[in-house]
């Protein structure tokens, strides 16, 4: 009995050195043992994790490209039945147009007072009225550009106007300004 004994106390013994070794080569922190990570060492860890897998890849990047067409500067097409400004474009490399995307915005209204930035294509439908001021017909405008690319800084973007009827109305132009966001 007293070998059983003698066994149970040196067992018992060497299990609390262990423990007490273990716990002694822990953090005095009560409230951030060992295993536990905080929020701040989570977030530069992914952030870590991040920069290390994306180095070899480029970040999104973006020009943005402001165009002013003034009433004068637009060339009437009879055979597409629209209005029609063309424009130089450098900004535009042959990556951008395979791989990006471009997006154009009119600047409708005063600027200042009642301007509004309007994604094209823009599209509105304005009424026609009699003299007593009823609505009599409408007709819908579209606002709208394109893009082309040409190898050596030679690509162009084009900017639209198209009545819904097709008829030729100098007396509507007027000035727009245009951005284009060029993304990659």
């Amino acid at each position: 009995m007293r070998r059983n004994l003698f066994k149970t106390l040196i067992t018992s013994l060497f299990f609390a050195v262990v423990l007490l070794g273990g716990y002694s080569c822990s953090d005095d922190d009560p409230y951030y043992p060992d295993d536990y990570l905080t929020e701040a060492q989570v977030k530069k860890m992914i952030e870590d994790a991040l920069r290390e897998n994306n180095q070899q890849l480029e970040f999104t990047q973006w020009r943005i490209v402001n165009i002013s067409v003034g009433f004068d500067h637009w060339d009437w097409n009879p055979d597409a039945g629209r209005y029609e400004a063309i424009y130089d474009l450098p900004e535009l490399s042959e990556f951008i147009y395979e791989n990006g995307a471009i997006l154009g915005y009119a600047f409708i209204g005063q600027q200042g007072v009642d301007e509004v930035q309007k994604l094209l294509p823009y599209v509105h439908t304005y009424p026609i009225t009699d003299a007593g001021g009823n609505i009599t017909a409408t007709y819908t405008e579209t606002i709208s550009f394109d893009v082309q690319y040409a190898p050596n800084e030679k690509s162009t973007v084009a900017f639209f106007i198209q009545a819904s009827d097709l008829f030729r109305a100098d007396e509507y132009l007027d000035n727009y300004n245009f951005r284009l966001v060029m993304i990659w």
